[in-house]
């Protein structure tokens, strides 16, 4: 089910039966010179998707919210078209969407994220409403790291607007990449640095890869298995919730 689609009376129904919400996150920046400003929010929106079709093909449900689109991305804020949030704002809205559908009845939250700048914010947030609300769980799921090895059993490697990110996009929206620009290389640093400039050198061009071997059909296998992973851990978990209570 999709939030923006119900009227508040559905919504008021579905809260009785429906315990879970699932939040696409992601962000709005550069991502090489081949891939839409979306990427990172547009992945795990399909991903959502397709868990929710999924999880409702075995008998259970989750509530699916429209997505977060802007996300804090410092790094690649020396790129025209990456729009930063400062990680304090970040985390407060976060923190404050989480309660409401906290407050809301919800009990497992599970963020969906698609940028890896939201990490940190993300978490200092769900700490803070867990907090409030003891009984609430927050899931915080980084779809290209959680099922990283899933992933380089199809791709031979990841990196930020890479082969794997490329393929995902080539899978999703084909007519907004431009693969006759799709090139990049590894950068690298032994410790993390932070410099107000530093995205110039960890991201040439806005890419962290080579996309050059990236295709949809390795982005279709990619959503596949990773859509796949997250609807197993939910179904097993209400499974194992479920026996807990002796239903």
């Amino acid at each position: 089910m999709r939030m923006e689609e119900l009227t508040w009376p559905d919504f008021e129904k579905i809260k009785g039966h429906v315990d879970t919400v699932v939040i696409p996150v992601g962000s709005v920046e550069a991502h090489g010179r081949h891939l839409p400003l979306g990427t990172d929010t547009f992945a795990p929106v399909e991903i959502a998707r397709r868990v929710e079709e999924r999880v409702r093909e075995l008998g259970c449900d989750v509530l699916i919210t429209p997505p977060v689109w802007y996300g804090h991305t410092f790094a690649l804020n020396v790129y025209p078209g990456t729009i930063n949030v400062d990680a304090g704002a970040f985390k407060g809205y976060m923190r404050e969407i989480m309660r409401e559908f906290a407050a809301e009845g919800f009990r497992r939250i599970v963020l969906l994220n698609g940028h890896g700048g939201n990490h940190s914010p993300l978490v200092l947030a769900a700490e803070e409403v867990v907090e409030d609300f003891p009984d609430v769980e927050v899931w915080l799921i980084n779809w290209w790291i959680d099922f990283r090895e899933d992933i380089l059993s199809i791709c031979s490697s990841q990196g930020h607007a890479g082969q794997d990110e490329t393929s995902v996009i080539l899978a999703i929206r084909p007519e907004l990449v431009k693969m006759e620009r799709a090139r990049g290389k590894k950068a690298r640093s032994k410790v993390r640095r932070i410099r107000k400039d530093i995205g110039l050198e960890l991201f040439p061009d806005g890419v962290n890869d080579d996309p050059s071997t990236a295709t949809a059909e390795k982005g279709e296998a990619i959503l596949s298995v990773v859509s796949e992973r997250i609807t197993r851990l939910l179904v097993d978990d209400d499974g194992e919730r479920k026996s807990s209570r002796g239903d």
